[in-house]
């Protein structure tokens, strides 16, 4: 009876030394490194057994501890463990010192080991602490956790935090260079007929009357538009190739200047107003019937086709084709050739500039492509600069002038804003080569995380008066600068001999 006795009271007793340990914790040196390119978290612990005075029995297990900044994720790293004199010689007897287990060592020793492991870099470690949780216990008691001074419990090692300083917002808009008034053009074809191999006029042959009044429509349109003027009317006459090259070329040109003279009598237009050219044979209009136009009945398509594309003489073309494909020549003489000979022609007029403020708001709700790129830089002034109403005005001249550098500079600013880095980069691709340009290229590629080229922009920026580059040049020597990891662990190595 009384050995139990004695048995209780002894394992009380440790039980009560493994509650009771109170010793500070201690490191000699912590290292934590992320490697954001390889998307790794490294941790480097040296522990100095020195530092450990344990009793015999008693034992610590150091596990370190990946948190993350609101508690909701971890990682448990392997632990290691730090024995008394008898656990020490507990464990080498089971044998497991011998097995190679490193991460046992013996409290007092001078043993200096590093601990180290590296793991995946997870989203959530980009705002996290790495700890130690400390446990005690001795050779009859359950480990017990020793409450640490972090808000974890646990004794906080280092704080992990990969923010970078942001980039300020501030943008460079441009106004457009190109104020020239906007010059605009109405298209179409009128299918005027003339008696076989003549050119003179006649305006009620066939549907000439409807053909002609395409044209005469066309004019029409622009000359009832009081901000609209005429700058020229052109007309191109085409043939059919049928017949020899020689007739064509004279009835091509005799029929497009009959045509224009007609035209220029009915409105009195000055001659500088009107001009003519033709195509002899409209060879590419059989080309685009052949190949568009698949109701026609024509077998040898690809074969005819081949020909068309070929180096022979005109009037060798036509007549291969017509010898060598009968029944297919009979379709396009007579389903395809009438549709080749046909005026084509071109209305050009000048929209007015418009210099009054509440013009240009009309002339933007109502028709906004009659304003040139400098109407639109002036109404989006009248806003402030970013609000969504200045970036309507923005977007919608880039719209209108898709190719305008300055507009496409602007409109890269506004992606730039929202975050849309693909979009940007196809407007700056349009933008040319000014400063400002290289400011948001800048500005781009600091966003993109490439600050050797941002740097490279921003420096040609400043160079070229940009003032704001300075700002984010600074700026990217402070991201260059940062180191997401700060030890906060109270190390117990020697200050002379640290890193």
């Amino acid at each position: 009876m009384k050995r139990y006795i004695f048995t209780f009271l002894a394992a009380a007793s440790c039980a009560l030394q493994a509650l009771a340990y109170s010793t500070a914790f201690k490191v000699y040196d912590v290292d934590v490194n992320v490697d954001e390119a390889a998307k790794t978290l490294s941790v480097a612990i040296q522990l100095n057994m020195a530092d450990y005075k344990l009793g015999g029995d008693r034992e610590l297990i150091l596990t370190p501890v990946i948190i993350s900044e609101a508690g909701t994720d971890s990682l448990e790293l392997e632990p290691v463990t730090v024995c008394g004199r008898n656990r020490y010689f507990y464990y080498m007897r089971k044998g497991q010192l011998d097995a190679g287990d490193e991460r046992i060592y013996r409290a007092g020793s001078k043993q200096r080991p590093t601990v180290t492991e590296t793991v995946p870099f997870e989203e959530w470690m980009g705002r996290s602490s790495v700890e130690m949780r400390e446990e005690a216990a001795n050779c009859c008691s359950r480990p017990e956790n020793v409450p640490g001074p972090s808000r974890h419990g646990l004794n906080e090692l280092a704080l992990i935090d990969t923010r970078r300083p942001p980039l300020p917002v501030e943008f460079v808009f441009a106004p457009p260079v190109d104020d020239k008034p906007v010059e605009k053009n109405i298209e179409g074809k009128a299918f005027v007929s003339f008696v076989v191999n003549r050119t003179e006029l006649k305006p009620d042959y066939m549907v000439n009357k409807r053909e002609i009044a395409k044209i005469l429509n066309s004019i029409d349109y622009v000359r009832q538009d009081t901000d609209a003027v005429i700058t020229n009317v052109h007309i191109k006459g085409f043939a059919s190739p049928e017949g020899s090259y020689s007739n064509n070329v004279r009835l091509a040109q005799g029929r497009t200047v009959t045509l224009s003279n007609y035209v220029r009598d009915l409105y009195h237009f000055d001659r500088g107003i009107m001009s003519t050219s033709f195509e002899p044979e409209d060879w590419e209009g059989l080309r685009r019937y052949l190949t568009d136009s698949l109701d026609y009945d024509i077998p040898h398509r690809a074969e005819i086709l081949g020909i068309v594309d070929s180096p022979m003489e005109p009037d060798a073309k036509d007549h291969y084709i017509r010898d060598t494909y009968p029944a297919d020549y009979k379709v396009i003489l007579k389903e395809i050739y009438p549709w080749l000979r046909h005026s084509d022609y071109t209305v050009k007029y000048r929209i007015k500039v418009y210099t009054d403020i509440e013009e240009l708001k009309r002339v933007f709700a109502s028709d906004p492509t009659r304003l040139r790129p400098v109407d639109f830089y002036t109404l989006a002034q009248l806003h402030p600069e970013g609000s969504p109403e200045y970036l309507k005005v923005m977007e919608t001249a880039v719209g209108v002038y898709p190719d305008d550098p300055m507009l496409n500079l602007n409109a890269a600013n506004i992606e730039l804003m929202r975050g849309d880095l693909e979009r940007a980069q196809s407007h700056l691709l349009r933008a040319g080569s000014s400063p400002e340009a290289d400011f948001a290229r800048g500005v781009l590629a600091a966003r993109r995380g490439d600050y050797s080229e941002a740097t490279l922009r921003f420096e040609a920026a400043r160079k070229a008066g940009i003032a704001k580059a300075d700002t984010y040049l600074g700026t990217i020597d402070q991201i260059k600068a940062y180191h997401p990891v700060t030890i906060t662990a109270q190390t117990t190595k020697p200050a002379e001999s640290s890193k």
